[in-house]
């Protein structure tokens, strides 16, 4: 038996591995949420003061939360999407072995990574992209997560090669299919740069300079490959909630050719300039500042677009209202509202402040919000039910009026010369504009965290709830 989502067929078998990598997924942030809030709080004015003082430990907690809350939860909601789009053709794989195997080394090594932060084992390395504990537990967690993808990546585009070669589809993979596979090969190509990176530094060392250069390449590929996925479920989204397409199959395809063409020449970088170098890091800086914008502007446009002649249209009825309490709905809009608040904000960034965060929150957070609101409608591709479907309804408010009072409350901080990755006494909160700023971090750093566990608990609740059904607004 197959099941649909907006034209992609999956049978009872990817059903399972599907069922897997959401639970995945979504149990990292569990963790990420339980690190978030430490970090949160020892940053709020007043609140603060009752919290311990260990820096060391906070910092701890800040590299768990990014690691799970950035790193690993977008990677293993990727997973769910490659095993929908790729992997879940009906009468094309028999053996399923080497995707179990691929979830099962990322699940271990993302035990590893939490062990690791929540004992406060080894020191904390605040590198970009992705921040480090100096503890070989921490490492072995990182390469088994990322041994554990690049199994899932080759079985998937395998999957895809033969999905091509058999003409499953008659014309060509719809275009979910066509972008998860292009993030399949990104992630690859984001692989490829560690493993030269860790080459071209020669002698592995535990400072700062070395971490981050060795993530800082394929670092930045990451982000071409967590865009790619939210503007694919962008695309689901409004395609399942708008029962239209927002533009066409070959449009949406050149869109997603777009990040690609940036970011296959990644690799060739490490033997153009010295690692060690200014250019270096200018390279990679400038494939994202041109590779990312145009395409996600354009997606990003033509979806706000058809919402807005859905919303004027003569088909205008009871239902067309009734999409804002769709969680998939409102999820889709305010993902592009604060991705795009975190856009703006990169404008406005010169020096060393909050304001970094700041814009990193809004694109992390737009990507977050897109993969919740997907969640709720892939409950029914796995014969289960939204449980609580009230909290559904106001949860994507939640999280996104949470996160964007982050980032509003760190604009403001930044703009007035509040420091990144400092706490406590060291924020210097010395006037008004400052406070104001962190406190209303804090709030919003409350009703984000708030908002996630709301997701998490309702999303774990209906997968092992034994109700089947679909989505609906009753």
């Amino acid at each position: 038996m197959n099941w649909t989502l907006t034209g992609i067929r999956i049978n009872s078998q990817a059903k399972k591995l599907t069922y897997a990598w959401l639970f995945f997924s979504v149990f990292t942030l569990i963790f990420a949420g339980i690190f978030a809030f430490l970090v949160a709080m020892v940053r709020t004015p007043f609140i603060q003061e009752f919290l311990p003082k260990q820096k060391d430990y906070f910092y701890t907690a800040l590299v768990g939360h990014v690691d799970l809350a950035v790193v690993i939860w977008f990677l293993a909601f990727m997973g769910v999407l490659w095993t929908v789009s790729l992997a879940g053709f009906s009468g094309i794989r028999t053996n399923y072995l080497p995707a179990w195997i691929g979830l099962g080394v990322s699940a271990a090594g993302t035990v590893l990574v939490i062990i690791t932060a929540l004992f406060g084992l080894g020191s904390p390395i605040l590198s970009n992209y992705i921040p480090v504990i100096t503890h070989p537990l921490f490492y072995a967690g990182i390469i088994m997560f990322g041994l554990g993808l690049l199994i899932t990546i080759i079985d998937a585009l395998i999957a895809v090669r033969h999905v091509i070669k058999k003409r499953v589809y008659p014309e060509s993979l719809p275009a979910a299919s066509f972008g998860m596979a292009v993030s399949a090969v990104v992630v690859l190509i984001a692989i490829i740069c560690f493993i030269l990176a860790f080459y071209f530094l020669k002698i592995p060392s535990v400072d700062d300079a070395f971490f981050e250069r060795l993530f800082w390449g394929g670092g930045h590929i990451l982000q071409f490959a967590n865009t790619i996925g939210m503007v694919v479920v962008w695309l689901l989204l409004a395609a399942l909630c708008l029962k239209t397409a927002p533009l066409s199959e070959r449009g949406a395809k050149f869109l997603l050719l777009y990040y690609l063409v940036f970011a296959l020449p990644a690799p060739i970088l490490f033997f153009v300039y010295n690692i060690h170098s200014h250019a270096y890091k200018d390279a990679f800086t400038r494939l994202m500042q041109f590779g990312l914008g145009p395409s996600t502007v354009i997606f990003a446009f033509l979806i706000l677009r058809a919402i807005w002649q859905n919303k004027n249209s003569k088909l205008k009825t009871q239902n067309s209202k009734l999409m804002w309490s769709d969680p998939g709905f409102s999820s889709l809009v305010m993902s592009i509202i604060i991705f795009a608040a975190g856009g703006v904000i990169s404008l406005t960034i010169h020096g060393s402040n909050v304001k970094i965060p700041a814009h990193y929150h809004g694109v992390i957070g737009g990507v977050t919000l897109a993969f919740m609101g997907l969640a709720y409608h892939l409950l029914p591709l796995i014969d289960r039910e939204v449980l609580f479907k009230k909290l559904a309804k106001v949860q994507p408010y939640l999280y996104g009026g949470g996160q964007f009072l982050f980032v509003l409350g760190l604009f403001l901080a930044g703009s007035h010369g509040v420091q990144r990755k400092t706490f406590g006494t060291e924020q210097n909160l010395d006037s008004m504009m400052k406070l104001l700023g962190m406190g209303t971090m804090g709030i919003g750093g409350i009703l984000a965290i708030l908002g996630g566990a709301v997701f998490v608990i309702n999303i774990l609740s209906s997968m092992l709830s034994s109700r089947s059904g679909k989505y609906s607004e009753s």
